[in-house]
């Protein structure tokens, strides 16, 4: 039995044009058989394929499903930058001097930048931090 393709149902003009098609046909080729020195009914190739070859038995491709639902959006991915990568991107911009006087004038912000390890790369007090002295948040708390 024949899988017919939605392709070929659509072309055709759907399923009940499809159907009604191939009932046609295959009435016709009855009919045609009591006749005698009369040309055989044609009809479309897929239709005389279905009636001929397979006694006008036939399966329809199945409907595809929806679309999937498209991935939800995934949150930003939070990093973490050590404070020595810090350390490093403000020596090789030239604002390390710029950055100890800062902190030595916050004696807290001094604490927390030396005792943290790594800094979260949307800190606020960080990056007003290296706002205030010049440097590049985005490329001073890049990923490393």
């Amino acid at each position: 039995m024949p899988t017919i393709s939605r392709a070929d149902i659509l072309r055709l003009g759907g399923e009940q044009a499809f159907a009604s098609a191939v009932a046609a046909f295959a009435a016709a080729i009855d009919a045609h058989r009591l006749t005698i020195d009369v040309p055989a009914p044609t009809t479309d190739p897929l239709i005389e394929l279905v009636v001929r070859q397979y006694g006008a038995i036939y399966d329809i491709e199945p409907e595809p499903g929806p679309e999937p639902d498209p991935e939800p959006e995934q949150p930003p991915v939070a990093w973490r930058v050590s404070t020595y990568r810090v350390v490093r991107r403000l020596e090789t911009a030239g604002l390390i001097e710029a950055a100890d006087a800062a902190l030595a004038a916050q004696p807290t912000l001094f604490r927390r930048f030396y005792t943290a390890g790594t800094i979260p790369h949307d800190d606020p007090d960080a990056i007003a931090f290296l706002q205030a002295i010049g440097a590049d948040p985005v490329s001073v708390l890049e990923p490393e």
